[in-house]
């Protein structure tokens, strides 16, 4: 559905930027309304061996890879009871254990299942110890997310495993699944699962890019910034995914259908404008309050909108930078 944003970080317990369909499943979890509620489709073939669902309230991709010995899960769902669901729609597709489950940010729709997948062993990136659950418990937004999705936020629970990088996940075979944080984008913990196969004939490669990349809505595809988005580092890391696709690479984004190295490439390019017009304005003295009525924004202002006071931040730290350099261009450290 258009228009709506659901990749909103619970501010409150309200679920106004979800948008009608995560009301309605908060309000009636079976879905018995007959509009769109918890419930997971089918699995669709991406590429030998790699598979993906949508699961609704969030229309979030889910991905399934396969290898001869064990699979591997890509994201959670938006609760622990649809992080169970979708334990028992991997064994529709196979028998073989499931050895990894990777979560590509924190956001509700995907981190909130992980509970209902408990002994598998699980992958994240480490700032969710600090976005997600810290040692206090969830966060306040997080906190209040679960409460509107009906569930308890005690019930959340961290990936076992919080890297700063890169790991990898051998499914049997040839099959390889890298896991790895290419940059700060949508969040500041997104992680791209790149599947490789060298055994397998005619398998050009599938990345599984999370919210860095998104081809919906299909009639005018547009990513979401939020209040921790990166602006000014999105467009680096897409180039950075970019760099590990091949020609015949298919790259599955966070929501909407599968998509090839062009269409990245593309949307990289429109990333980048986002974070030029915000330079753009900044410099001619343009409040942050007024920025999104006046910028030129290759997305829909409701995209681009909780993106702003961090893409102003961000400028404004790269001035006191190098201000604190004596005026000399600098590079800035990693982490900064």
């Amino acid at each position: 559905m258009p228009g709506l944003d659901w990749h909103s970080r619970f501010a409150s317990a309200s679920l106004i930027g979800m948008g009608e369909n995560a009301e309605n499943a908060a309000a009636d979890p079976t879905g018995d309304s007959g509009r769109v509620g918890w419930r997971l489709g089918d699995w669709q073939q991406v590429a030998h061996g790699v598979y993906r669902l949508v699961a609704e309230p969030a229309s979030v991709n889910i991905g399934l890879v396969v290898g001869s010995e064990g699979a591997l899960l890509v994201d959670t769902g938006s609760s622990p009871a649809q992080g169970a669901e979708l334990r028992g729609a991997v064994s529709r597709v196979t028998d073989l254990p499931l050895v990894a489950v990777v979560v590509t940010h924190d956001h509700f729709d995907h981190s909130f299942g992980l509970a209902g997948l408990a002994g598998v062993p699980s992958i994240g990136h480490e700032s969710l110890s600090q976005t997600l659950l810290t040692e206090q418990g969830p966060t306040e937004g997080v906190a209040a997310g679960a409460r509107s999705l009906g569930f308890d936020p005690g019930e959340l629970v961290l990936p076992e495993t919080l890297i700063a990088v890169a790991d990898v996940v051998g499914l049997g075979g040839s099959r390889v699944a890298e896991i790895a944080h290419l940059g700060d984008g949508h969040s500041r913990g997104d992680l791209v699962i790149t599947v490789t196969d060298p055994g397998a004939d005619g398998f050009g490669g599938v990345i599984f890019a999370g919210d860095l990349i998104e081809s919906a809505p299909a009639e005018s595809p547009a990513p979401w910034y939020g209040s921790d988005s990166s602006p000014d580092q999105w467009s680096w890391t897409v180039d950075r995914l970019r760099g590990l696709a091949g020609s015949q690479t298919i790259i599955v984004p966070g929501h909407g259908d599968p998509v090839g190295v062009d269409f990245v490439i593309e949307q990289r390019d429109a990333i980048d404008a986002v974070r030029m017009e915000l330079e753009r304005l900044a410099a001619a003295g343009v409040s942050e309050s007024d920025a999104l009525g006046q910028g030129d924004w290759p997305f829909p202002a409701d995209h681009v909108a909780a993106g702003i006071a961090p893409g102003y931040a961000e400028i404004r730290a790269a001035a006191e930078r190098q201000s604190g350099a004596g005026g000399r261009p600098t590079l800035p450290l990693a982490g900064t």
